[in-house]
């Protein structure tokens, strides 16, 4: 099927999360995507475990329907193959550090010398003019350094790191937005430019209410599980153990949840009336719904509130989440990796978007070395010389198994 993007064609020079994902929504959407990777593969192939085949699951949860080329660009000869890459393509995205990509030739007023229309997309930790740039970083540093492992918890807690790569993905989804205006842009006037996004931004977009907190009110923000502009907003125990999790976002929701835990008195309770004062004795008022919620199941709460119509479910595990067949449908299983879920991108087009399952897998390391090389004008004579003098890499015929 044609993609939004079809006719265009992405040099991914990237490696680990944030850079490959965005390259893999391009793909989603149509586009030709050439991995660029080091001769012994981009890091994230040996991120693990655990691994799916001879590559990390993380490396085939973002790499999806792209082609890939194993080559040594420090090289002269891989220096060649790559600029004939970048001349012939019409986005490239890498994540180098400002010192790498200086002594590559890799900026952006060096790309655009070859080739004055690209789409110059560049992920950086800390911005590329920033006195921090050449501060090595990935996710879990940048979240400590903005704040954000101050923003789960309780007071009083040790800092805790939200376990996921939050940064990343978001990164990558910004990332693939920015690529998607610049090409726009440059179907409109015929001119590229250069896109640059910060892992710091991302994370702050996140923080955004926390840094208007500490800034009107020239305090650290309160921490809290329970998120202090709506209460109760949290997750509680019921008496089998098990939690669930439930929110309150107005007043009309609030008297309706009165009624479910049959509290009405709480309605003209002057601690408890108004959102405004549930947040500032919110200690109180969780003390009485915990007392309250461990005297029923959760299923039996969830069922209750459902009913009321409040925003209310489960706390699964990751098994016990794969389990429930709602939300196992948003998966879907690719032919050539059986075993293996995979999601699709959270906005999804009617027309001119392709399915993961409908995509070729994740690449082998060098699989479309030879292929490409020839589209370049590199005769099999040339290849194999190229191979014999460990520029790029033999490539692998065979897939995951």
């Amino acid at each position: 099927m044609q993609g939004v993007l079809s006719g265009i064609t992405v040099i991914d020079l990237s490696r680990l999360i944030a850079g490959p994902y965005a390259a893999m929504v391009l793909a989603d959407l149509g586009a030709r995507v050439i991995k660029v990777e080091a001769m012994t593969g981009e890091e994230g192939r040996h991120f693990g475990p655990p691994f799916y085949g001879d590559s990390s699951v993380a490396f085939m949860t973002c790499n999806r329907g792209k082609e890939s080329i194993a080559l040594d660009i420090r090289t002269p000869a891989g220096r060649a193959v790559l600029e004939r890459l970048i001349s012939k393509a019409q986005v490239l995205v890498h994540n180098f550090r400002p010192d790498f990509a200086e002594a590559h030739a890799l900026t952006y007023d060096a790309v655009r010398r070859l080739n004055p229309t690209m789409v110059y997309y560049m992920v950086s930790a800390f911005g590329e003019q920033s006195d921090y740039r050449l501060r090595p970083a990935v996710d879990s540093v940048v979240q400590g350094m903005t704040g954000a492992f101050y923003a789960s918890g309780e007071e009083g807690d040790a800092p805790i790191r939200i376990g996921l790569p939050i940064i990343d993905v978001a990164s990558g989804m910004c990332g693939a937005l920015g690529v998607l205006a610049a090409v726009m842009h440059r179907q409109q006037t015929g001119q590229g430019q250069r896109v640059e996004l910060s892992l710091a931004d991302t994370m702050f977009n996140f923080l955004a209410g926390k840094v208007g907190e500490y800034a009107i009110e020239q305090r650290e923000p309160i921490r809290s599980v329970n998120l202090p502009i709506a209460v109760p907003s949290r997750h509680f125990q019921g008496s089998d153990g098990a939690w669930f999790s439930v929110s309150v976002v107005n007043e009309g929701a609030f008297k309706r949840f009165c009624a479910v835990v049959e509290r009405p008195a709480w309605l003209t309770d002057p601690r408890y009336q108004r959102n405004a004062v549930r947040i500032v004795n919110r200690v109180a008022l969780l003390a009485e719904l915990e007392a309250i919620f461990i005297t029923r199941p959760a299923v039996a709460w969830v069922a209750a509130f459902e009913t009321a119509d409040i925003p209310c479910g489960p706390v699964n595990t990751v098994s016990q989440a794969m389990a429930d067949p709602v939300l196992a449908a948003r998966f879907v299983e690719h032919p050539a990796m059986p075993g293996l879920p995979l999601i699709p991108f959270p906005a999804q087009l009617a027309a001119g978007m392709r399915r993961p399952d409908a995509m070729p897998p994740p690449p082998k390391l060098g699989e479309h070395s030879r292929n490409i090389l020839g589209e370049l004008g590199y005769g099999p004579a040339e290849v194999d010389q190229l191979v014999k003098d460990c520029v790029i890499a033999r490539e692998l015929n065979h897939r995951h198994q």
